[in-house]
């Protein structure tokens, strides 16, 4: 058997840099574009988030297409750079048309978000799918996967940092208004183009697998039927699932909780982030050496345990809260959620080998990466949706300019029970499919064995 070549830590680093851009796309627009219809062009945020809703539908759909394209696709540049390239250039284009919009108002506003976000949906389908897909052919070695995927992680720890403190202090920067959200667009506009760039420049001496043509006497209901009977593949995006949704619960009610239970203020809400991503950055090589040696599926069950009491231990928090225990909780947040992330994504290249090995050489990354794409997008969509109806039920009050007023003893057990119970349950079952998850090393060794 051939003993897999390392990865050079040049290309790891090449590699790892365009989840920046990929961090800075997702995250600047599913926190900010509500904000800036709401308080700048005048909008609802319910608008905001049905423009939302029907771009990810949009995006979903656009996730197997473009899957699909890119494992079909023979170019001089391999299968997957020509689409990561058109996916830089829309992606620039459409952060501009988002934060940068014209002076029209009504329906035709409507309509412009509508495309602009149509526009930005394509653009980062485009870049991140094959960009995912690339990892399950730079290397067949089940542990350098994981390496490769540590440099990716540490890289959206920073991407997170930088749209979320970042976009909120040059908006504050510009003035606020429109101003302000034109020096952001046009400065993450920029840091997302240099970003994907630097990744395309730094990935130009990959492994790169072409097509593989598809064994001929294989029917669609045989390549349906091997991905349907593949169960470490279903147990981990029934697991990633769940994770998502667990993790956007929180997310939907973080701020509320922040500033109606704990009574913290915005401030609050940057110091949990910088907590969380430095921590979460800092700790991703230890959980790579930590999942080398004891392996994949353990390590994980260890980052979920870190992460469910973390969510836990705010059912105990009360308002007078203080930063160290902030910091705290930030800090065990992003250490346990990097440690998930890490391994369930360099489960993926694992999955795709196995499927590749079972179809008798059918290559189908590209599908595999839309289908993980989609299980995140859905997971995400599911989520804020969850701790809206739980606050809704609970007659949470809205309100406007910033104001705060005192929320009824309902509201407050509700933000409760989104912010804690809720997400440590959902990754109760998610800890249970990983425990099912049996694609080792030694099983997958033992797989090719007999290939």
């Amino acid at each position: 058997m051939n003993v897999a070549q390392p990865l050079t830590t040049r290309l790891c680093i090449g590699y790892g840099i365009g989840t920046i851009g990929i961090s800075i796309l997702l995250n600047t627009i599913t926190t900010f574009f509500p904000t800036l219809m709401a308080t700048v062009l005048g909008q609802s945020t319910a608008l905001a988030g049905l423009l939302l809703t029907g771009s990810k539908l949009y995006d979903m759909a656009a996730d197997m297409v473009i899957g699909t394209m890119s494992d079909r696709t023979k170019s001089r540049w391999g299968r997957r750079k020509p689409y990561m390239f058109a996916g830089l250039l829309i992606s620039v284009i459409s952060l501009l048309m988002i934060f940068m919009p014209p002076a029209v108002v009504g329906a035709t506003l409507v309509l412009y978000m509508a495309m602009a976000l149509v526009i930005y949906s394509t653009g980062y389908s485009l870049f991140a799918i094959p960009y995912i897909a690339m990892a399950g052919e730079m290397t067949d070695d089940y542990h350098e996967r994981t390496r490769l995927f540590s440099f990716r992680v540490f890289c959206m720890s920073i991407g997170q940092i930088l749209s979320v403190a970042g976009v909120a202090a040059l908006i504050d920067m510009g003035g606020g208004g429109r101003s302000g959200y034109a020096l952001m667009g046009s400065a993450m506009a920029a840091l997302v183009g240099l970003s994907m760039a630097l990744c395309l420049i730094g990935v130009r001496t990959a492994r790169a697998v072409e097509r593989v043509k598809p064994p001929i006497d294989m029917p669609l209901r045989r390549r349906v039927a091997l991905l349907t009977s593949n169960r470490p593949l279903l147990d981990l995006m029934g697991a990633k699932f769940l994770q998502y949704i667990s993790i956007a619960v929180f997310s939907g009610v973080k701020v509320l909780f922040l500033l109606n239970v704990l009574g913290v203020g915005y401030a609050g809400v940057i110091h949990l982030a910088l907590a969380q991503n430095i921590a979460g950055a800092l700790s991703t090589p230890l959980w790579a050496m930590v999942g080398k040696r004891i392996g994949k599926r353990p390590t994980y069950l260890i980052g979920v345990t870190i992460l469910t009491l973390t969510y836990l231990s705010w059912g105990l928090a009360e308002t007078g809260i203080s930063n160290p225990e902030i910091w705290l909780r930030g800090a065990l947040a992003g250490i346990g959620g990097n440690c998930m992330v890490l391994m369930s994504i360099s489960m993926l290249p694992d999955v795709m080998e196995y499927d590749r090995i079972r179809s008798g050489g059918l290559r189908r990354e590209g599908i595999f990466s839309g289908f993980y794409a989609i299980v995140e997008k859905f997971g995400y969509a599911i989520g804020p949706a969850i701790s809206g109806i739980v606050l809704a039920v609970a007659g949470y009050v809205p309100t406007t300019n910033g104001a705060l007023i005192q929320q009824s003893a309902e509201v407050l057990r509700g933000l409760y029970i989104a912010a804690a119970g809720i997400p440590a349950a959902l990754l109760v079952f998610s800890a249970i499919l990983i425990w099912r998850y049996q694609l080792t090393e030694e099983t997958l060794r033992a797989t090719r064995a007999v290939e």
